[in-house]
């Protein structure tokens, strides 16, 4: 039995499972047919690797005095409008901007059509009358709250003696 080109490739590339690489070296050892087509794959496999190296070269001097030249020709401080402008860029803008629509959103009642948080104070003085009537020791000649009042049409609050007045009539 011989082993094809492919299971060969992936031999030398450390590809295979630790029990068949250790059938495959054993098998090297002894197969002369299938040593000199492993040899042949490690030889393209440098000589590959030695072109690819040839390939990474120097820039002529020439080319690199220019860069350099060039670079040290870049103005050493950046203007202040060049790093506010760099600032506004949109991947900083646009998550600023939308952190400020929620906060005017959210800060600012009138902006979104809603009424400013609040409860009316009529309706915490009748709540307060209705919990004191309830209470057989509360004080209930203090204040009452105007719409507790019948025949008479104000607003705010009334002393209590004008409420007995009133209801007297």
């Amino acid at each position: 039995m011989h082993y094809n080109a492919d299971t060969l490739d992936d031999y030398l590339h450390g590809a295979l499972g630790p029990e068949r690489d250790a059938t495959i070296h054993a098998h090297l050892e002894s197969c002369t047919p299938c040593r000199a087509r492993y040899d042949e794959a490690t030889s393209v496999r440098d000589w590959l690797q030695n072109a690819a190296r040839a390939e990474e070269r120097e820039f002529p001097s020439m080319i690199k005095a220019r860069v350099w030249e060039r670079v040290r020709e870049l103005p050493q401080s950046v203007p202040f409008a060049d790093r506010l402008r760099a600032l506004w860029r949109p991947m900083i803008a646009v998550p600023v901007a939308g952190v400020l629509a929620v906060f005017v959103y959210v800060g600012v009642p009138g902006m979104h059509g809603g009424q400013p948080a609040g409860v009316a104070a009529t309706y915490l003085l009748e709540e307060h009358a209705a919990v004191a009537s309830d209470n057989p020791l509360a004080d209930r000649g203090l204040i009452v709250p105007a719409s507790m009042v019948e025949d008479q049409q104000t607003s705010g609050l009334i002393d209590a003696t004008d409420t007995v007045a009133t209801s007297a009539r």
